[in-house]
C-alpha cells in the first residue's frame, strides 16, 4: 500500500481506537460524535459502531495492525450485547451482519457468541409483519405539542417507518445468519423480505420501496420529512446515498446465495440501475458524490460509491454498457476521495458543504460515514485492478 494512502487510513482508524471506551463502546469523553451538541444526549452505544468495526477488522486485514482487530472485536461484541434490548430492527441487522459475522471469521475458534446470535435472529422475526415490507423498522415518529417529531417506539405496526435503509439491514443480518449457520428458513425470510426491495412502490401503501422513476430504492414510503442529514426532503419523494449502497448490499449478498435465475435477474437489474442513478444524480465533477442528489459533498458516500462498484462488478452484476460508461465516474469519485483523504487536507466531519441541503447531524451517521471513507481508501486498488472497459 502506497505510504500516503496507507497514512490516511491509519489517521481514521487511530481515531476508531482512540475512541473506544473499556466496555467496547464509545467513550463519550472522547469521540465528540456521541455526545451534544452532535447528538441530544451522551450515548456509548449507536448504529455507527457496526461500521467502525468493519472498516477496522478491513484495516486489519491489510495491515495486520494487532489494535485493529482488538479494538473490531471490541465494537462488534459490545454492539451484539446492547442490540438485544432495542426495538430497532437495523440495529438486530447489524448486529448479526456486519458485527457477529465479521467477530466469527475473524476468531474462528470462539462460538462463544452463537447463542446470543440465535436469540437475536429469534427477535428480529417478533417484527415479522403482512404488510408488503414484511418485516417492520420498530419505529414510528409522532408530532409533539410545539411542532417536533420524535421517535416512537411502541408505534402501532401501520406507523411503521419502513425506511429502506433500516430494513436493509434487517435482509442483511437474515443473509449473515444464512451463512454462518446454514439455516434454511433464515434464507426463506431474506428471500420474502426482499420482495419490499423488489416490488414498485406505490403511494400510500408500504407494498414496495423501488421507484422506476427514480430509477432507485426511495428513502421511505411516507410523507415524511426532516430527518437524519438532510434539509426538507421527503421520504417519498427522493433516493439517496445510504439506501443506495445498503440496499445493494444486502440484494448483493442474497444474489450469492439464490439460484433462481428470475431472482436474480431482477436483482442484478436494481443493483445496476441505482449504481447509474448514484452517479447521474450524485456525482460532481471534480468526482465527488453528494447524499441525495448534488447537495453537499461527502467523503463518506464517495467512498461508498467505490465500495459499491466493486462490490456489484465482482459478481458480474454490472453490464458491459454500464461498465462503459461509468468506470470512469468510479475511478474520478476513487481521485476525490483519495485527495481530500490526506490528513491535513481532511475537511470538518468529511463534508464540504455546497447547497447546505444535507448536514453532518446526527453524529453518530458522521462517524458512521468516517469507517467507510477507510474502506473506500481500502478498497481502491481493488477498483483500478478491473481495467478500462
Amino acid at each position: 500500500m502506497e505510504r500516503e494512502l496507507e497514512a490516511s487510513v491509519r489517521a481514521l482508524c487511530d481515531r476508531f481506537v482512540a475512541w473506544q471506551a473499556p466496555s467496547g463502546g464509545i467513550d463519550v469523553l472522547k469521540c465528540p460524535y456521541h455526545r451534544p451538541p452532535l447528538l441530544r444526549a451522551a450515548i456509548s452505544y449507536g448504529q455507527d459502531l457496526p461500521w467502525l468495526a468493519r472498516a477496522l477488522y478491513g484495516a486489519y486485514d491489510a495491515l495486520g495492525e494487532p489494535r485493529y482487530k482488538a479494538a473490531a472485536d471490541g465494537y462488534a461484541v459490545f454492539f451484539i450485547a446492547a442490540a438485544y434490548y432495542t426495538r430497532a430492527t437495523y440495529a438486530l441487522g447489524g448486529a448479526l451482519e456486519p458485527c457477529f459475522k465479521l467477530y466469527r471469521e475473524h476468531n474462528p475458534g470462539d462460538d462463544s457468541l452463537d447463542e446470543t446470535a440465535r436469540a437475536i435472529y429469534r427477535r428480529l422475526l417478533e417484527f415479522r409483519t403482512d404488510n408488503g415490507n414484511y418485516i417492520n423498522a420498530g419505529y414510528g415518529w409522532r408530532t409533539t405539542p410545539d411542532g417536533q417529531r420524535v421517535v416512537q417506539r411502541d408505534a402501532h405496526p401501520d406507523e411503521d417507518v419502513a425506511y429502506s435503509d433500516d430494513l436493509s439491514d434487517v435482509g442483511r443480518g437474515l443473509v449473515g445468519y444464512f451463512q454462518h449457520f446454514k439455516d434454511a428458513p433464515a434464507l426463506e425470510h431474506a428471500v420474502n423480505h426482499a420482495q419490499y426491495f423488489l416490488r414498485e412502490f406505490r403511494p400510500g401503501t408500504v407494498e414496495g420501496i423501488w421507484s422506476s422513476a427514480a430509477g432507485t430504492w426511495l428513502i421511505g414510503p411516507r410523507h415524511h420529512a426532516g430527518f437524519e442529514n438532510l434539509v426538507d426532503v421527503y421520504a417519498d419523494e427522493a433516493g439517496w446515498g445510504w439506501s443506495t449502497y445498503f440496499c445493494n448490499l444486502y440484494l448483493a449478498r442474497l444474489f450469492d446465495c439464490v439460484a433462481d435465475e428470475g431472482l436474480r435477474h431482477t436483482i442484478r437489474d436494481r443493483c445496476a440501475a441505482s449504481l447509474r442513478w448514484w452517479f447521474d444524480a450524485c456525482q460532481w465533477e471534480d468526482g465527488a458524490l453528494g447524499m441525495s442528489g448534488r447537495d453537499d459533498k461527502w467523503l463518506g458516500q464517495t467512498a461508498l460509491a467505490v465500495l459499491q462498484y466493486v462490490e456489484l462488478f465482482g459478481r458480474q452484476m454490472v453490464d458491459g454498457e454500464t461498465h462503459r460508461t461509468y468506470y470512469q465516474k468510479a475511478l474520478r469519485a476513487l481521485g476525490w476521495l483519495r485527495q481530500m483523504s490526506v490528513p491535513e487536507r481532511f475537511p470538518p466531519d468529511g463534508y464540504v458543504p455546497v447547497t447546505g441541503r444535507s448536514r453532518p447531524l446526527p453524529g453518530w451517521n458522521t462517524s458512521w460515514q468516517l469507517a467507510h471513507v477507510a474502506e473506500g481508501l481500502l478498497a481502491g486498488s481493488a477498483l483500478e485492478s478491473l481495467g478500462a472497459p
